[in-house]
């Protein structure tokens, strides 16, 4: 078999040094064009090895400074926090209270009695205009969640501590939300196996206690020796009681702080409202309407009419005389001035253009990055919903309630339910509830006792009349249940069969046929017959 041999583009043999290179870059090659090194795109791409806390606390302070910075003075960062607040917490969360019947040794009639007094106390602590569940005293427990849930979607974590005192509503548990920047290492101590970042750890990596600065590293009050003040605060007390609440959402395995959301979109997010700013400057600019005035004379014909001579101070006084007619008082009528111009003189105005037609292509496409990467539609971050009709809007915002429902449950296991925990233990303590008599105690089951859902914001509707159509034919079909569709609109379904119920007695009394009642044969017609179209759907349907 002879030996291949390669030529140049001479026809010449390659000679043996670039040979043995494309030997090199061979072997050079990988597998996976991802390791690769033979690409322009990835010969320069060598990104350290890094754990996930590592990659984080080396630059979490400036990372999430720098977020800060753009929701304080980004109206897009701001209102893309502001729309996962309000979808995730929305007005606040309703408690339904579902102690676990069968490791509680309770009837399920008996669980949901329970249950029902567990709500009617947490109502009273929720809504007190007194705010005593709050440590500071200025919020409800809405305004609590609030809080953290934006601390949480800005910083990407969210942290609180439960102090005991006993305050005005009978209770001593209360919630202090803490900035988690008071979170570190005590006098910026390197860290350890057992402290990370302010959190120390056990052997298993579990998180024991935190140590938080007695003042934020940012106050500019007085308050310079508490910067330099830590307290550590145990997670727990011996009794297995929740002292300090970390709420965030590991990435990666061994990660002991929050990653915020925008940290892969921060760059983008910058450039954008750069640019954004930079062209309002110019429209700005450009919309500024100057005019010159145009002199028939010629400096070199000037100086020569005026022969010898101070030349200077003879085109000081002309200049000087042309100033003083320009100024001289001038003809006025409303919302317009008349000048006199001298002989020869015209005014000449600039072209006030400044054309770019892509910059709103640019700017739609950059925000529909940054809205995917939080978590929402550009049509939620921008709250432009022109270009969308209902199975668009419909679908993006179906996929969209997946990813807030994850994040709601994330939320409320890691934040809301130890908080939960400690509030209902002392109701137990304070034998607050009628409890059966073979009943498990609180101590001995705590996690059947604060089994729980909360139910948060409302999905809303995009078209009430297809989705009641179809809320009604789920129902009838028995595909859901009358509490989940009651919860999927932030509504409590016991609450809501009460009210029916005492709008059905008064409307009795009153001798008038209730709304319930004209609405049953409609809806008993759609669940009948889920095919029948109203008019909007057939005159969609003909298009």
């Amino acid at each position: 078999m002879s030996n291949t041999v390669i030529l140049d583009g001479s026809g010449n043999p390659l000679p043996e040094p670039v040979r043995a290179a494309a030997r090199r870059r061979y072997a050079m090659s990988a597998a996976y064009s991802a390791a690769s090194n033979d690409h322009s795109s990835m010969a320069a791409w060598r990104p350290g090895t890094y754990s996930g806390q590592s990659a984080l606390g080396l630059n979490r302070d400036v990372v999430v400074d720098r977020i800060n910075d753009a929701v304080r003075n980004s109206g897009w960062a701001s209102a893309g926090v502001t729309r996962l607040v309000d979808n995730v917490i929305g007005s606040g969360w309703r408690l339904s209270s579902k102690p676990n019947a069968r490791t509680l040794n309770l009837t399920e009639d008996e669980a949901d009695e329970i249950g029902d007094q567990i709500e009617a106390l947490w109502s009273d602590v929720a809504t007190d205009p007194r705010n005593w569940f709050d440590a500071e005293r200025t919020k409800s427990v809405a305004g609590i969640l609030g809080l953290a849930a934006r601390h949480r979607f800005t910083d990407g974590e969210a942290f609180a501590v439960l102090p005991y005192r006993m305050g005005g509503n009978g209770y001593g548990t209360c919630v202090q939300v803490i900035d988690p920047a008071r979170l570190s290492n005590p006098m910026g101590q390197m860290d350890s196996e057992t402290l990370r970042d302010g959190v120390e750890l056990d052997e298993y990596g579990a998180p024991v206690a935190y140590h938080i600065r007695k003042a934020h590293p940012g106050d500019v009050f007085g308050r310079m020796q508490q910067m330099f003040i830590w307290e550590r605060i145990e997670r727990e007390d011996e009794y297995g009681r929740p002292i300090a609440v970390h709420s965030y959402e590991a990435t990666r395995a061994g990660m002991t702080r929050g990653a915020s959301r925008w940290a892969p979109i921060l760059q983008q997010l910058k450039q954008v409202s750069d640019y954004n700013d930079y062209e309002l400057q110019a429209a700005s600019l450009n919309a500024v309407m100057a005019a010159f005035i145009k002199t028939p004379f010629d400096m070199d014909q000037l100086a020569d009419s005026l022969g010898a001579g101070d030349i200077g101070k003879s085109i000081n006084a002309l200049t000087a005389a042309q100033a003083a007619a320009y100024g001289a008082d001038p003809i006025r009528l409303k919302g317009a001035q008349i000048n006199f111009l001298n002989p020869g003189e015209d005014v000449v105005f600039t072209k006030s253009e400044h054309p770019n037609a892509a910059f709103e292509v640019f700017v739609n496409a950059a925000l529909r990055n940054i809205a995917s990467c939080v978590g929402l539609t550009y049509e939620q971050l921008t709250m432009d919903w022109s270009k969308v009709n209902y199975s668009s809007a419909r679908a993006a915002l179906l996929e969209i309630w997946r990813g807030l429902s994850a994040e709601k449950s994330s939320f409320a296991h890691s934040f809301m339910q130890p908080i939960y925990w400690a509030w209902l233990e002392e109701v137990f303590d304070q034998r607050r509830i009628i409890l059966p008599p073979h009943a498990v105690s609180f101590q001995a089951n705590p996690a059947g006792w604060v089994r729980a859902a909360w139910i948060g914001s409302g999905r809303g509707w995009v078209d009430p009349e297809k989705e009641a159509k179809a809320a009604a034919i789920r129902l009838a079909t028995g595909l859901t249940t009358q509490e989940s569709e009651s919860a999927e609109q932030g509504r409590d379904w016991k609450e809501d069969m009460m009210q029916r119920a005492r709008e059905q007695r008064f409307a009795r009394k009153l001798g008038v046929v209730s709304g319930e009642t004209a609405s049953a044969g409609v809806v008993s017609r759609f669940a009948s017959d889920p095919n029948e179209q109203g008019d909007e759907e057939k005159e969609e349907a003909s298009k």
